[in-house]
């Protein structure tokens, strides 16, 4: 049988053809949607350092429109990093519609997203304030919950105090050694300036991971200050436990998410790993906006403090039902464990004098009251009484003398405890996981934002607004755009 010739595909080859821009995405696409709310928006602030005006010479300037609707949609595709973003806008038909078929560099993409923190709150507030008056945001029912984020650092980046030392003075030789062969001199071609920009660059992130490291190491106890490491490549993030049980560099990404339709009111980055103590914070952030609601949480944010702070403020908080004898069992044993101190030695041991001016310990010993702080009281012996004795190993072993802690029932926070195993009450606590979990996990299932594409704090921060601003973007689409689109074709 003889072969036949077919004709060979060539998609190598370049060529020049029509495009109906308007024709590339139908009447109910979401880029359509995104182009919309953009336009009904006041995006004024993205243009205050603006230097591109009409009738003066220079290029012109993209429209801040464009550009957060760019990023917007991108997020939407889950694209979060700028070079990703700017190829598809070549190929995407949502993108080339946006732009009118036209490329944006990456670097316009790059630094939009992190130049703008003041005008991206203006906008966030913007579409909340559309979603609540149309009647989407309620402000009665709120939750507030965290969740890990990876940061760009690698563990391997992490190092102790003698390390990053030794780290910033390699870095300050090179700055010095790059200045000298300037002259003191501006530098005379582009690369010279590029190597003074990264070795400055890179001084300045080991000067900031040396005294994050410090911080660290005067949290910790003394036995473990030595252990105390920081990331030499972006010293703000830490080491946390992630979802699947393991450890690495992340951020801890708190919301406030409003119950009634699951629209985040707020959002915040904090570098503590546990909730324990953002309770507070999170109620004074959304304070201007609800004063006074329903505020459901999980057992990470309960302690003494923040309920009593919480009851102060008129905030009706909802929390598990826990086991409080069981927890200050397992909480004291946890911190004797850690002091080094036999379990037989705890504050149970020490008999209370005098209407609480003073304890006794077991060998007869008297501890002196030291300070009143809220909800419990400090006390400590005298070092030329716990020097002889001879239960010192198991008593006070990485000290000279003892310090006990005792604890005063507080009326409020206990009626907390007995109130939240109510039905009623167990009852409420049953929605927190579905709305305070939904935007987690549209975040990292739909945007896959599972790690930052941005380094820092600073530039964290920005990017999970962005993504919280596309996360209600979505709602919006959701709940008030799709149908009215829908209703407006019957």
């Amino acid at each position: 049988m003889e072969q036949a010739r077919l004709k060979r595909i060539d998609r190598s080859q370049s060529y020049w053809g029509q495009v109906e821009i308007e024709a590339l995405i139908g009447a109910e696409h979401v880029a359509r949607a995104i182009w919309e709310l953009s336009g009904r928006l006041d995006l004024a602030a993205f243009l205050e350092h603006n230097k591109s005006v009409e009738g003066r010479a220079g290029a012109e300037r993209t429209d801040p429109r464009l550009l957060v609707s760019v990023w917007v949609y991108g997020f939407t595709l889950g694209i979060g990093a700028a070079r990703e973003l700017a190829r598809r806008l070549e190929q995407e038909p949502g993108l080339r519609w946006l732009s009118g078929d036209e490329a944006i560099n990456y670097h316009t993409l790059s630094d939009f997203r992190v130049a703008h923190g003041e005008a991206l709150d203006r906008l966030f507030s913007q579409v909340l304030g559309a979603l609540s008056q149309a009647g989407l945001v309620k402000l009665e029912q709120l939750t507030v919950d965290g969740t890990k984020i990876q940061a760009q650092a690698s563990g391997s980046s992490f190092r102790r105090e003698p390390s990053l030392r030794e780290r910033l003075e390699q870095a300050e030789a090179v700055v010095e050694q790059l200045s000298q062969e300037a002259g003191g001199e501006p530098s005379r071609t582009r690369r010279m300036a590029a190597q003074q920009r990264a070795a400055s660059e890179r001084q300045a992130r080991l000067k900031q991971a040396l005294q994050q490291v410090q911080e660290i190491a005067a949290s910790k106890p003394a036995a473990q200050r030595e252990q105390a490491r920081a990331s030499f490549s972006e010293p703000e993030a830490r080491v946390m436990k992630q979802g699947d049980g393991g450890f690495a560099p992340a951020y801890n990404v708190q919301s406030v998410t409003d119950a009634a339709h699951k629209i985040v009111v707020n959002v915040e980055v904090v570098t503590q790993a546990n909730d324990q103590h953002q309770l507070l914070a999170a109620l004074q952030r959304v304070e201007p906006l609800a004063p006074a609601a329903q505020v459901l949480v999980d057992g990470g944010y309960l302690n003494e403090h923040s309920i009593a702070e919480a009851v102060k403020r008129g905030v009706e908080l909802i929390g598990p039902a826990q086991q409080r004898d069981e927890q200050r069992a397992h909480n004291q044993q946890q911190s004797l464990a850690q002091a080094g101190i036999d379990a037989q030695f705890g504050a149970h041991a020490f008999r209370i004098l005098e209407h609480g001016a003073a304890l006794q310990c077991p060998r007869g010993k008297r501890l002196k009251l030291l300070s009143k702080a809220a909800g419990h009281d400090q006390y400590r012996a005298q070092a030329s009484d716990c020097a002889p004795c001879p239960d010192r190993a198991q008593c006070c072993p990485n000290s000279g003398r003892r310090s006990v802690k005792i604890k005063r029932g507080s009326a409020v926070v206990e009626s907390f405890h007995q109130r939240m195993h109510e039905p009623a009450c167990k009852q409420l606590y049953q929605l927190r996981g579905e709305v305070a979990e939904f935007p987690h996990a549209w975040w990292k299932e739909k945007f896959r934002l599972r790690k930052f594409h941005v380094r820092g704090l600073k530039k964290v921060r920005m990017e999970i607004k962005w993504a919280a601003l596309t996360y209600n973007i979505q709602q919006w689409i959701r709940l008030l755009w799709r149908p009215a689109l829908l209703a407006a074709a019957a």
